[in-house]
């Protein structure tokens, strides 16, 4: 959680973590319980001389996080228990036991939040690759990119920004590497598309988006890359470390079988078919109420 608290709690903090070795970075579990008693005594103080609306700012925000139930999984329990290590084990697969890849579905995040949660997942994934010493090496895939660390500047992405941008910028050496996958690279973070050595371009068809890849291209394969309005399904232009000369690709096809399950239809299939009737638009109206009863369990 991301709150702007006020001098006095910092104060709290910094006294409790001396001699600890503890600092506003370190993960130690705490209860927001603990905060809002400190705020309340902060407040119930005589001699207070300070404006008393930050705290009083800060306390809603926690109460409100706390009553919401879309977060009911992290307030619902009375104790603190100590589970980072089985959170980290279950996100990055230690051990993976021949399933390696981790698949985090953020479709159902609060869109506020949303920026939040992807920054700390590519902090998790940079500092468990340092405190780790290399021995967890790391592959970050991030889908829709552009989504996460846009090119327009702005407060509301700077946190996602740094993090991706960290990992781009030293997280080879540590063992943890990022994978951008984006369908409008004009729309991403020119600092963290420039840290990419290795450009798997498929088809492009806006000159804006090929000119970003122009710019990323040396001059003996700039021919190559007229190619890219031209390129059938599958086929993709390859350029940078990970080949030794730029080259025009062919990717095998996977069949059925290797295609990631959807809940989706096809477009054109779900066109063909019938409109829901009245039981299942009734259906999808409850479905869509007990949504946050479902999230809380």
């Amino acid at each position: 959680m991301e709150c702007d608290a006020p001098d006095g709690v910092r104060a709290g903090v910094a006294r409790a973590g001396e001699g600890s070795g503890i600092t506003v970075d370190t993960p130690s579990p705490f209860r927001l319980a603990d905060v809002s008693s400190y705020i309340d005594e902060q407040l119930g103080k005589l001699d207070r001389t300070q404006a008393t609306l930050p705290y009083r700012r800060l306390k809603a925000r926690i109460e409100a996080l706390v009553s919401d139930p879309r977060y009911g999984f992290m307030f619902g329990s009375l104790t603190v228990e100590d589970t980072m290590a089985d959170v980290l084990g279950r996100i990055f697969r230690v051990p993976s036991e021949g399933r390696p890849i981790t698949v985090i579905d953020l479709a159902a995040v609060p869109a506020e939040i949303l920026d939040i949660v992807i920054s700390l997942i590519a902090r998790l994934a940079f500092e468990l690759a340092v405190w780790s010493e290399g021995g967890l090496p790391l592959l970050l895939v991030c889908e829709e990119a552009h989504r996460y660390a846009p090119a327009v500047s702005g407060d509301r992405f700077l946190p996602t920004r740094q993090a991706l941008a960290r990992i781009a910028k030293e997280g080879r050496k540590y063992g943890v590497s990022l994978a951008l996958v984006t369908q409008r690279p004009s729309e991403l973070d020119t600092t963290i598309i420039s840290q990419c050595s290795t450009a798997i371009a498929m088809r492009l068809s806006t000159d804006r988006d090929q000119a970003v890849m122009r710019a990323n291209t040396h001059d003996s394969a700039l021919d190559l890359m007229d190619y890219l309005p031209l390129l059938a399904d599958r086929e993709a232009i390859v350029l940078g470390q990970g080949v030794p000369m730029p080259m025009r690709i062919r990717f095998h096809d996977i069949g059925a079988e290797g295609v990631p399950r959807t809940r989706h239809q096809g477009f054109s299939h779900s066109w063909r078919s019938a409109n829901l009737d009245r039981e299942q638009l009734e259906e999808a109206v409850s479905r869509w109420r007990s949504s946050g009863r479902q999230q809380r369990g």
